[in-house]
């Protein structure tokens, strides 16, 4: 059979760092498989309908087309459900209702871009004719749009086993402690926000190359991914295969946002076109595609009270929090929006009395998945808009309001009314970094210098704490295997968790150099090697440094603890009194062996295997945004941001920063222009670059960054969760902003996104009730 292993599989080493800024890169579509065919998939341009009949007999009869798949043949493959994971059950004893999702829709179709046949062929082009020659006789259904319309009395029902169209109902806190503090409250502060579905977006579209060994009965499968064991397990699910006979490889990622980390059904249906036609199989989406079928993000509804003492004092929150599941449960879509917000429902305040209810509808649009923060921006949104909306209600500085409720350092560990421990904090030490950053005393004479040229200034401030390190594991693993080359000691760490875009490569190698006493350069990374059996989920959820980077230091401690006992003997010293320094073995300072000589001594190769205990940590950070709005246009821009953030101890200062810029520039994106629209038939009408409005380089100013770390400790590095940060940062800081901007003239602010159309309404509003 013609193989269809990547030549040249990437590795991800400090010694290749600028290949991907020279074209060297190795992505999906730069990876050659002789004999590969071509898969092209046709999708339903409906949101909502039955099929009442499919004709592929012209498609099949064309000009280089090898198969064309449909639901029988997935059927005829025994093709399970894709999971659906949900620990929490309600106080009725239901868990999450989790339909079967199809490969390829055979009976009804669930949202625009559904696919329901997979054309192979020899040549892309040829899969593309042939995919535009089926016939498929639609009989179209109302569609539901919306968290509205799913729970509208009478509307139709997406899926028998979801009544209503809900999927989950749960309730969390003291549901009559908060209704006694609300009722007892000098104030009670509300509001609600709606954050839309947004498309994940990607540099690189998804993709896949498949194959299948019939003599072994294995599938291998080339694709996009932040680590194998998730996808592996999802596979094994819809393809009724162990998860040994499934290996997953991985190339150069061009992103991943959360929508890189579930299966999909195009995965699934080219590994099933491998097994029958015999051959290699590759499918790229385009854009286009990408616009449809790739897991949303966001895509709630918040809602909540927040009640006030007469000094101040937040006494209880109330929370409704409602997720747009899309039309079928992925992975952790469900999940994420409930576990995630639940964990810091009060955020970074000392509130006695927490309450939160979690609702999920499915409607006709595509899947929801985790996206940049995956819950956390939400929840934090919620509580800092509604902590801004006190601070403006009873005259209170924002700073001094927040300093006054969070939860002073002295607290930690601290145990919320939820049940989460936050490890360590001091929201202290960031209210006075961020107000010193940002020059806070000297705004007044900024907002009076726009308001010269014609434009509302508003300054917005977000203190949140989000959790980090999820994962379905015990543990995670990493490997190290020292070697020799000419003289020099060399290492290469395996992990299941690889980057991309994060630089993991750097930052792993400086864990591991640091310990063992060799130059970051001669370190290697292997990440989630096809068919390792390592432990570990892989690069979600922000913890990849503290999750995969702990084990990769009990790995190198472990290497220098045989070392320095094999140097100890050949020195007559005793272990405790020797130590590794770059690249020998030393004694009070002074050498007593190379380490290249030490390592030869043990056969010239040492392999240890380290693992890191799962673990929760609490990052947080304070964020200071200030925007302008043109009065006469309503156009917003981003006229300077402080990020003041407590990742624990930075091992990659670098990669820290390059985090936060990018998760900064996604958080900016939300509040000004990003969105998936649908109209009333449930067309996306955003379905291309020409009308979702992605943040560019030139909408963004300079960015002040500043770390104010305070030790994990749950983990031996120190470290916590980074990649969320700048997202959950920018969302609150900079909405809070428009909100300042617009309040100084009554005005309110708009539903997210922030357009200049709706701007400028708001302007015209406040004008008009003025």
């Amino acid at each position: 059979m013609p193989d269809a292993t990547p030549r040249s599989r990437p590795t991800q080493s400090d010694r290749d760092r600028t290949r991907f800024v020279t074209g060297a890169g190795r992505y999906l579509a730069d990876l050659d498989a002789e004999g590969a065919l071509h898969a092209v998939f046709l999708r339903s341009p409906h949101a909502h309908a039955r099929i009442e009949a499919m004709d592929c007999a012209v498609a099949e009869a064309m000009p280089g087309v090898v198969r064309v798949l449909t639901a029988a043949d997935c059927r005829e493959a025994g093709f399970g459900n894709f999971r659906a994971l949900m620990r929490y059950r309600n106080k009725r004893g239901e868990g999450l209702v989790a339909p079967f999702r199809p490969v390829l829709a055979g009976e009804r179709v669930r949202h625009v871009g559904e696919p329901v046949a997979c054309v192979v062929a020899t040549s892309r082009a040829a899969a593309e004719d042939a995919a535009e020659a089926i016939n498929v006789d639609y009989a179209i259904l109302p569609p539901v749009i919306g968290l509205d319309a799913a729970k509208a009395k009478g509307a139709p029902i997406l899926h028998e086993d979801a009544p209503g169209n809900l999927a989950f109902d749960y309730s969390a806190g003291d549901a009559a402690r908060v209704r006694a503090a609300l009722a007892e409250a000098a104030r009670v502060i509300e509001d609600r926000i709606e954050l839309p579905k947004l498309a994940p977006n990607p540099m690189e579209p998804r993709g896949a190359l498949g194959r299948y060994d019939a003599a072994g009965g294995r599938y291998r499968l080339i694709t996009q991914h932040q680590g194998i064991n998730e996808i592996r397990a999802d596979l094994a699910a819809v393809l009724n295969a162990p998860a040994e006979a499934i290996e997953i490889d991985l190339p150069d990622v061009g992103g991943a946002f959360g929508a890189r980390g579930a299966a999909y059904p195009e995965h699934a249906a080219v590994l099933l076109a491998a097994k029958l036609t015999g051959h290699p199989v590759r499918w790229m989406a385009t854009r286009s595609e990408s616009f449809l079928i790739d897991h949303y993000g966001r895509s709630t509804r918040l809602s909540g009270r927040l009640a006030l003492d007469r000094e101040g004092r937040f006494t209880a929150l109330d929370v409704h929090y409602e997720t747009d599941l899309g039309a079928y449960v992925t992975t952790v879509g469900a999940f994420v929006n409930l576990h995630n917000p639940m964990q810091t429902l009060g955020g970074t305040y000392a509130i006695a009395a927490l309450h939160g209810r979690f609702t999920q509808y499915f409607t006709n649009t595509g899947p929801l998945g985790p996206y940049r923060g995956a819950g956390r921006p939400d929840i934090a949104l919620l509580i800092e808009r509604l902590v801004d909306r006190a601070s403006a209600a009873i005259g209170i500085d924002p700073i001094a309001l927040r300093r006054l409720n969070a939860i002073p350092a002295g607290a930690f560990p601290y145990r919320t009314p939820m049940g989460a421990t936050y490890d360590s904090a001091d929201y202290a030490s960031l209210l006075d970094a961020a107000r010193a950053a940002s020059d806070w005393g000297g705004f007044a004479a900024r907002q009076g210098a726009s308001a010269s040229a014609g434009k509302l200034r508003g300054r917005g401030l977000a203190l949140f704490t989000e959790v980090a390190g999820g994962g379905a594991t015990d543990r995670d693993e990493a490997r190290i295997t020292l070697g020799i080359d000419q003289d020099r000691v060399t290492a290469q760490i395996e992990t299941i968790t690889g980057g991309s875009g994060q630089s993991h490569a750097e930052t792993y190698a400086f864990i591991a150099a640091k310990r063992l006493g060799i130059d970051p350069a001669d370190i290697v990374l292997e990440a989630s090697l096809p068919g390792s059996r390592l432990a570990g989920v892989g690069s979600i959820a922000s913890r990849s440094t503290q999750s995969a980077g702990n084990a990769i230091a009990s790995a190198a401690e472990a290497l220098c603890a045989r070392l320095l006992r094999q140097a100890g003997l050949r020195a007559n010293a005793p272990p405790e009194e020797l130590g590794i320094e770059g690249g020998m073995i030393t004694r009070h300072g002074e050498a007593v062996a190379s380490l290249a000589e030490t390592l030869a001594a043990l056969g010239g190769s040492l392999t240890e295997l380290g693992a890191m205990p799962f673990s929760h940590s609490f990052p947080s950070g304070c964020h200071v945004a200030e925007v302008e709005i043109d009065r006469e246009t309503g156009h917003p821009a981003l006229v300077s941001y402080v990020a003041v953030d407590d990742a624990g101890n930075i091992v990659n200062h670098v990669a820290a920063e390059a985090q936060i810029h990018g998760g900064i520039a996604q958080g900016f994106g939300e509040v000004f222009g990003e969105a998936m629209r649908y109209d009333e038939t449930g067309q996306p009408l955003t379905g291309s670059f020409m009308d979702y409005a992605m943040p560019h380089a030139d909408d963004l100013p300079d960015f002040t960054v500043l770390d104010r770390p305070v030790p994990s400790p749950h983990n031996p590095l120190g470290v916590k969760g980074l990649g969320e940060a700048g997202t959950t940062g920018a969302l609150c800081a900079t909405a809070n902003a428009i909100a300042d901007a617009l309040r100084s003239i009554g005005a309110e602010m708009p539903d997210l996104p922030c357009t200049p159309l709706g701007l400028w309404d708001a302007i015209m509003a406040a004008k008009s009730d003025g």
